[in-house]
């Protein structure tokens, strides 16, 4: 660490710092002031581009900072909510000769809509009417030099609201069904989906879909989904090979048998107390073989799905080089340092890579977007909806940072501040969206990203929304406590999202959990993305007080991240951290799961009181949960959502936050198929319980408590 900076330091340092939106301080979820320290903030505006190396470089490198806007001043980003543009900044509405506004898109130049008025008044729409018509424009110079880039949205995205509404949560890997196929794939996921059907759901909702390297490139077992090598392109380790028409051939009926029984190989592998591991990544491997027959077939093809193949090519410019970048890691492994330099830098040509390769590669997302969007059409005939998932980043090997690294800053990770549940702090090893470059040309890589999950999502969670105000950066190798917040311009980027989600018909809910900045919520709630409640979080914060998520709120027993209700209710989950040296040990664990018992028996009393727990239920964790269910089933709640684990009563996480080889993260398949799913009693009495609670508040039956 290096010393404190001198006084008249300090204060250049935080001058630079406000200047590149980097919070010098912040406040804990203690409520407490915490100030950035020196080597936090040096470290931070060296990620943006800025020339410091010390707090003593902070001057210098301000000062340049002005000079460098003066020549080059940066485009202004301009949200027009409901195609409603408010009046120009000075600069743009006296500019001589009027700027000209333009609808993204227009190769012509011809202008979309009106000039700005000398006077600095708001700008007209098209035609000379007072709105814009959604998308994004840009305001032009004479030499089509862009001054502004306007951002014209709804002001609300649509609504998940479905009064009354629940959803069935299981990761798509975990799901097996009658196949006995060892990872889940996309069939399976529409199994799930039609039970859920069955028993009134309105979404079934599953963990991101989202590429991975495959073992085939060096990659190990199992899967990263919120360190995807990109947030635009699909797994193909999720595909089902027999719903492919490609395979129908002699020759494609062989390979899909050969693939098969790979595939039937990875079911050997075992979690430590017996059961089945996913592995997403050996699944796409052991499929290679049998795409390649297909991509060949469809290339030799014509008719209908050759034409649909090369709409959706040609609906995607990048399919080809994220084609490439796939390929090189077949010939140059996963780890992009030990690419080539010209590889490492983008560089990759066609001719030096095995053209199967490529050609299967751009198959594999034409039939993952095919398939994901016959498995989604499927559901919504049968009312159910998919719930997709968001990660707020991706891998910093990864194609979007290899094939866009100026929207990407270097030498910084995304993580948290030290919080209640992990008091280090946490650092995710994703590379920060860079502020800058990607609202200078109108957020074209989040647009895209969007619109990639929202053409099958109808609902769409959002992964750490906090990231829509501000992210917490950790420069490379400091410690995640010593990181500095970066803020984000929460307004155009909710624009961007409003805009996508109107386009495509998707709701929006924003995971808000942890240390929330200030007005978050509120912007959420105005432009009708929906927050986040957690049970076990609220029945920790307040065991004696009712569970009453409130409207504008997609609630959830538990997450991926936390641990299952059922070993919530009887501190299994404690003695897990024990055991991963994550938590308490010894005696301090008995008094920790001691002190959990108390707060359980505290939640199990108040609802015994409250008439929704038989006293002669407690301490069974299943009479608990459906005592819970039915609180939060009566809520106001958009939806309700909770997950296949819990109503098996599971008590193995999928995922423990801090861990990576010492737990089989995010691998775990689930106890039951689906046969077995269905036919199980219990479950069926725990999700009649939330159903009849959710139609009581649909006005089907009466609240027995009003």
């Amino acid at each position: 660490m290096s010393p404190a900076a001198e006084p008249a330091e300090r204060r250049d340092l935080e001058r630079l710092a406000r200047a590149r939106h980097v919070a010098p301080a912040y406040r804990g979820v203690d409520g407490r002031r915490r100030p950035a320290g020196d080597d936090a903030l040096v470290g931070v505006l060296a990620a943006l581009g800025e020339p410091v190396g010390s707090p003593a470089d902070a001057a210098g490198a301000l000062a340049e900072r002005r000079r460098r806007l003066r020549r080059h001043p940066a485009p202004a980003v301009l949200v027009a909510w409901d195609g409603r543009l408010g009046p120009l900044p000075p600069a743009l509405a006296r500019h001589d000769p009027p700027l000209r506004l333009l609808l993204e898109g227009d190769d012509d130049g011809s202008p979309a809509g009106a000039q700005g008025d000398d006077d600095g008044s708001a700008a007209r729409g098209p035609e000379g009417g007072g709105q814009l018509p959604h998308g994004v424009h840009r305001l032009v110079d004479e030499g089509a030099r862009t001054r502004a880039v306007v951002l014209s949205a709804p002001s609300l995205a649509p609504s998940v609201r479905r009064r009354g509404g629940w959803g069935l949560f299981a990761p798509t890997y975990a799901v097996r069904d009658r196949r006995r196929r060892a990872t889940g794939d996309l069939t399976a996921l529409e199994g799930l989906g039609r039970l859920a059907a069955g028993r009134g759901a309105a979404q079934v909702a599953t963990l991101p879909l989202l590429a991975e390297w495959s073992t085939a490139d060096g990659a190990g077992p199992g899967q990263q989904p919120y360190a995807p090598l990109s947030r635009r392109w699909w797994n193909e380790g999720y595909l089902d090979l027999e719903r492919l028409p490609e395979l129908a051939s002699r020759e494609g009926a062989a390979a899909l048998a050969a693939a098969q029984a790979a595939l039937a190989t990875l079911g050997s592998r075992r979690a430590g107390d017996g059961r089945g591991l996913a592995d997403v990544a050996g699944a796409a491997a052991a499929a290679r073989p049998a795409l390649d027959v297909a991509a060949a077939t469809l290339a030799a093809a014509g008719g209908r799905r050759r034409a649909a193949f090369e709409a959706y090519a040609a609906q995607r410019p990048e399919l080809d080089r994220y084609a490439r970048f796939r390929a090189a890691g077949e010939v140059a492994g996963p780890d992009l340092a030990r690419w080539p330099a010209r590889w490492q830098a983008g560089e990759v040509g066609a001719g030096e890579l095995p053209a199967p390769a490529i050609a299967r590669h751009r198959y594999a997302q034409f039939a993952m977007d095919d398939q994901l969007g016959d498995v989604a059409a499927g559901l919504r005939r049968v009312g159910c909806g998919l719930l997709l998932d968001l990660p707020v980043g991706c891998a910093a090997g990864g194609y979007d940072p290899w094939a866009h690294p100026a929207a990407f800053a270097t030498g910084a990770s995304v993580g948290a501040p030290p919080d209640a549940f992990f008091t280090k702090g946490q650092a995710w090893g994703f590379p920060p969206p860079h502020p800058d470059e990607e609202r200078a040309a109108g957020y074209p890589m989040l647009r895209a990203v969007l619109a990639h999950h929202m053409a099958h999502a109808t609902v769409l969670r959002v992964d750490h929304a906090l990231g829509w105000a501000r992210l917490w950066w950790v420069p490379t190798g400091l410690d995640p406590s010593q990181g500095a917040y970066v803020r984000y311009p929460t307004d155009e980027l909710l624009a961007v999202a409003c805009l996508e989600a109107d386009r495509s018909g998707c709701a929006l809910v924003g995971e808000d959990l942890g240390t929330v900045p200030p007005g978050l919520r509120p912007a959420l709630r105005r432009h009708g993305v929906d927050r986040m409640r957690v049970a076990v979080f609220d029945l920790e914060g307040a065991p004696r007080r009712r569970l009453g998520p409130p409207g504008g709120t997609v609630a959830y027993v538990d997450t991926h991240d936390t641990a299952t209700f059922a070993a919530f209710a009887t501190g299994a989950d404690v003695d897990q951290r024990a055991r991963l040296g994550l938590g308490p040990s010894g005696e301090g664990a008995v008094e920790a799961k001691a002190a959990r018992r108390a707060l359980v028996d505290q939640v199990a009393a108040r609802l015994v009181a409250a008439g929704r727990l038989d006293a002669g239920r407690w301490p069974d964790p299943g009479g608990l949960l459906g005592a819970v269910l039915d609180e939060l089933g009566v809520s106001a709640a958009d939806l309700v959502v909770v997950s296949v684990d819990d109503l098996l009563g599971e008590l193995e996480p999928h995922n423990v936050p801090g861990t990576t080889s010492e737990h089989d993260n995010f691998a775990r398949t689930l106890v039951s198929d689906l046969d077995e799913l269905a036919a199980d009693h219990h479950v069926g009495e725990l999700l009649a319980r939330l159903v009849a609670a959710r139609r009581r508040v649909a006005g089907v039956e009466r609240d027995p408590e009003g």
